[in-house]
């Protein structure tokens, strides 16, 4: 499902998120360029520990900041099928890089994770590296 560019704010992104946590189709949603922010960012997280189809996500510029990127780390944790999230030019800090990295640490499941154009440090970017290392995925920092 695309949804790109349609000017979604919080209030869509929530509804979007209640629907995933009982969809058993949807295998793909697309939701960049829109104005979802964190509250959907979090809705859409804890979706995330509940579904069991959806394959890839992407929130690509979204206007996520680093309360919707623990979030999403968290449901990582517990998601065993998303194989692809890309997260890239949001407003992500070291908060939520120091997350994902415990994420991957359990989560086997993931096979892509696009995370340019955010605002790691220098050495949040290299501890993500090291904990993608032996592992099939690719990693855009």
């Amino acid at each position: 499902l695309y949804l790109d560019h349609s000017q979604l704010g919080d209030d869509a992104g929530k509804v979007l998120a209640e629907a995933l946590k009982t969809n058993k189709a949807l295998q793909m949603l697309y939701l960049d360029n829109n104005q979802l922010g964190d509250e959907a960012g979090k809705a859409l997280a804890e979706a995330l520990k509940a579904n069991t189809t959806l394959r890839e996500l992407s929130l690509h510029s979204s206007q996520l900041g680093d309360e919707a990127g623990r979030a999403l780390a968290e449901a990582l944790k517990i998601n065993g099928n998303l194989r692809k999230l890309w997260l890239g030019n949001n407003q992500f800090g070291n908060e939520t890089g120091e997350a994902l990295i415990e994420a991957l640490r359990t989560n086997t499941a993931l096979g892509e994770l696009y995370l340019a154009d955010n605002r790691f440090s220098d050495s949040v970017k290299e501890s993500l590296r090291q904990a993608k290392k032996g592992r099939l995925f690719a990693l855009y920092l």
